[in-house]
């Protein structure tokens, strides 16, 4: 088995700092093995806690990324909230710490199961280009869902206000030049988000409407989520140039037999890496692990 280069990814959503490294070998014949180690640790003062664990996937045709092991680790996360949601103080299936922080924050680990970043860092580094649309759909059937309900658990007034600026940027005033005549009448001029009435399927180059100089990238696809089509603009800034970025804090080691990776800046520890590049539409995810 020949070992390949190690990748890592942290995360922190709301009062729980997330960490993923994933390591490929080569077992022969071309088949790809990749193991997946990942920690969860609390900050909440009051629910302290520490889990960690690690996983084999055999993929057919690829290997898996850093960045689709946060996506995996918060999709068992999200069961963990669910089961506290559902069973309550009873008979939970996971750490009770662990359960209770991950039922507070779930809309905010859905953001990261779809994309892969968290709702915070739509707004301070950015998404994958490849995540793009998925999280501007997901992001405003998130807040169509605000308006008609309220409760625990749905989402904080902090998570709210990031994901309706990044819903207010995706949806800016644009003009979309007619690439045939640039000084005419524009192809499309008025809300990114109503593109998709007047444009057909693609991806336009545009600007913030009576900013010429404020260059954006119009896409107007079919809807990752919901039916018909969307549209919303674009900056590349935004996604392509996402530095990596790790948690305030080191994740400090777990007792008990459990492994775990060192935490970062320590010798032998992860050093974070850039941001794995963007997968094809037809990419599938690996099931997600269990806790």
């Amino acid at each position: 088995m020949t070992a390949g280069n190690a990748q890592e990814e942290h995360c922190v959503v709301g009062q729980l700092q997330l960490s993923v490294r994933v390591t490929s070998a080569d077992v022969g014949l071309g088949r790809p093995v990749t193991r997946f180690e990942w920690q969860v640790e609390s900050t909440d003062p009051d629910l302290p806690g520490t889990m960690s664990k690690d996983h084999l996937y055999e993929l057919a045709d690829r290997q898996l990324t850093g960045r689709e092991g946060l996506r995996l680790l918060a999709r068992a996360l999200i069961s963990a909230g669910e089961d506290f949601h559902e069973a309550g103080h009873g008979d939970l299936r996971y750490p009770f710490w662990l359960a209770a922080i991950a039922h507070r924050h779930l809309t905010d680990l859905t953001v990261v199961a779809w994309t892969g970043v968290s709702p915070t860092e739509i707004i301070t580094v950015g998404i994958p280009t490849d995540r793009f649309m998925l999280a501007v759909d997901l992001t405003r059937e998130i807040l169509r869902a605000s308006t008609q309900m309220q409760g625990p658990g749905l989402h904080g007034p902090e998570t709210l206000s990031v994901l309706q600026d990044f819903a207010a940027r995706a949806d800016r005033d644009v003009a979309v030049p007619d690439p045939g005549d640039p000084n005419g009448p524009p192809l499309y001029e008025g809300p990114a988000g109503e593109a998709h009435h007047h444009l057909a399927p693609g991806s336009y180059d545009a600007h913030l409407r009576h900013h010429p100089d404020h260059e954006l990238t119009v896409f107007v696809a079919e809807a990752p989520m919901t039916d018909g089509l969307m549209a919303a603009a674009y900056r590349p800034v935004d996604a392509d140039q996402r530095p990596s970025t790790s948690p305030a804090d080191p994740p400090s080691a777990s007792p008990g037999n459990a492994r775990h990776p060192n935490p970062p800046g320590q010798p032998g520890g992860w050093t974070p890496r850039p941001p794995t590049p963007p997968h094809g539409p037809d990419h599938t995810d690996p099931p997600a692990p269990g806790l």
